[in-house]
């Protein structure tokens, strides 16, 4: 129908870059409500909200997306679940997951069975969904992150340096990102620089991680920012041990740089052959990968890296997925 724009509620919990990015997608081609809230009336906005819109998206599968979903259902409206990673994988010694909480269970498994689409991030999402919804599937659409290209770019040299972009604010958050095993490369490799973002270097000394002289952390940072460090950086190294995809992984192979992934979770598939894999929790084979991308990274492997992720993860392809979807 020309010129329909359907009326779009997106719920989240959290204010994140990449569902920013879905919002700008989304306001393409609709009218989008965002609401991002937690707490005791949060299900009865979500509820409301879906009385005066076409189609409800929710990120993440959890308590508040199954209201989401159930409210569709009873309305007849679409509902669209994006998966992420938290809400679906569990990992009890690090204390990782929703479903470490019983009780949201049956919540999250009725979200997956009965919302119009789920969209998982990877295939290690999509078949995680299926064990934990335990059912067939038959909602379940794989859609990999949009990125920007245009944006992230390579810049005009390349330095001897290891780069990891990872989010902690606890402890527990430093082992699954896999930081405290990168700073045990980084002791064994003195003659290498290394740079760690997105950690506040007191949560690091509190908690007894030492930090080698040739390592430099620094906090969380825009996009603006991130964009030169990955610019300089020869290697990008993820030692996560849950990672459900690995945006920032993808985000250093579009700005030329070589990645050394744990064989976990979904990042095997994000970087394809075009980078090392490593098993988790190994320092020696995670500092023999390292040296070997090292004596790589030049322009032509860089480009191979560049052209898988420019491929395989397009914000066009996104836009079109979420489109046909919003609009069916």
């Amino acid at each position: 129908m020309t010129g329909y724009r359907p009326k779009v509620l997106l719920f989240s919990t959290l204010k994140k870059s990449f569902i920013e990015d879905d919002v700008r997608l989304l306001e393409e081609f609709s009218d989008v409500k965002w609401i991002c809230a937690h707490g005791l009336f949060t299900a009865a906005r979500i509820m409301w909200s879906m009385l005066f819109s076409n189609v409800g998206i929710a990120w993440f599968a959890s308590v508040y997306s199954a209201f989401l979903v159930f409210t569709a259902h009873f309305l007849r409206k679409t509902s669209i679940i994006i998966v992420g990673g938290a809400d679906l994988i569990t990992d009890l010694h690090l204390g990782y997951g929703l479903l470490l909480s019983p009780w949201k269970r049956p919540f999250i498994r009725y979200a997956l069975r009965k919302a119009t689409h789920v969209l998982p991030t990877s295939e290690y999402l999509r078949q995680t969904a299926l064990k934990v919804g335990e059912y067939k599937g038959h909602n379940l659409s794989k859609v990999p992150p949009g990125l920007d290209s245009n944006f992230w770019q390579p810049g005009n040299q390349k330095e001897n340096m290891v780069l990891t972009v990872a989010q902690c604010t606890t402890a527990d958050r430093i082992q699954i990102k896999g930081v405290d095993l990168l700073l045990q490369v980084a002791e064994k490799m003195s003659n290498i620089s290394f740079q760690i973002i997105g950690v506040e270097e007191t949560l690091l000394s509190r908690n007894s991680f030492v930090v080698p002289e040739n390592v430099i952390v620094s906090p969380p940072m825009t996009q603006e920012q991130l964009l030169s460090y990955y610019q300089r950086s020869a290697v990008y190294c993820q030692l996560s041990r849950v990672e459900s995809f690995g945006i920032a992984t993808a985000e250093a192979m579009l700005c030329g740089c070589i990645p050394v992934v744990t064989d976990v979770g979904g990042l095997p598939e994000t970087i394809g052959d075009a980078g090392h894999t490593v098993p988790p929790e190994n320092v020696n084979a995670a500092s023999e990968a390292i040296q070997k991308a090292l004596k790589e990274a030049d322009s032509s492997n860089g480009e191979k890296c560049r052209n898988r992720a420019t491929k395989k993860f397009t914000v066009e392809q996104r836009k079109e997925s979420l489109k046909a979807m919003v609009l069916s």
